[in-house]
């Protein structure tokens, strides 16, 4: 599974030279889903809610190893709140196991969302988990395909998915990293442009 960890521009070098550090809470990371404003949620989120300081950031893809695991999975304030850790899924120690849970998620936004368009009452706090997540399998026995055609619905994946992260307890070596994202494509282009050649201005060339 790829994944992305989000760092300010200005680490670039410091990352690319001595890998992905972890904090003292972990290493914090997206799975890759493959839709570009869900896979970049995280940067709109930092600039936009001033958990951190306005900053272009680069993301940073690599592949979760056996080696870095165990992990957690969840949303963002489940994860951060120490208070809340008790309430977090059970360790994950596996990336076969992170799957199921990747999965268990988009399946139980599957049954709230099946439970809505069949205007299905209120359920117990208590059954939330076993009622939507049997609504959804049946779904998927009715039609095979009902997931998939959700994880291609960037409305449906954000909703489910856009506060999570996997947190890793290990550091991520610089030989890990297989590329770098940039904050947006025109940033991106302006980059390598730079490279290429300072002048004349970049602004004349459009």
């Amino acid at each position: 599974m790829l994944a992305v960890h989000w760092a300010p521009v200005s680490k670039t070098k410091t990352i690319l030279k001595n890998g992905i550090r972890k904090s003292k809470n972990g290493l914090f990371c997206f799975p890759l889903t493959g839709h570009k404003s869900l896979d970049r949620w995280w940067i709109y989120y930092f600039n936009q809610c001033r958990t951190r300081r306005r900053a272009k950031y680069n993301g940073f893809v690599f592949r979760m190893m056996p080696q870095d695991f165990p992990a957690y999975f969840g949303p963002w304030i489940g994860l951060n709140n120490k208070t809340l850790k008790k309430d977090v899924k059970k360790e994950i120690t596996s990336i076969k196991q992170l799957g199921m849970e990747f999965r268990e998620t988009l399946m139980w936004r599957l049954g709230e969302l099946l439970a809505y368009e069949k205007k299905i009452g209120p359920v117990e706090l208590a059954e939330w988990d076993k009622f939507y997540l049997g609504l959804a399998e049946q779904e998927l026995k009715k039609s095979p395909k009902a997931l998939i055609d959700k994880l291609n619905n960037l409305n449906f994946m954000t909703y489910t998915l856009e506060d999570y992260q996997v947190v890793l307890t290990h550091s991520i070596p610089a030989a890990r990293i297989m590329k770098i994202l940039p904050q947006g494509d025109e940033f991106g282009r302006v980059l390598r442009r730079q490279k290429k050649a300072k002048w004349p201005p970049l602004e004349n060339e459009w």
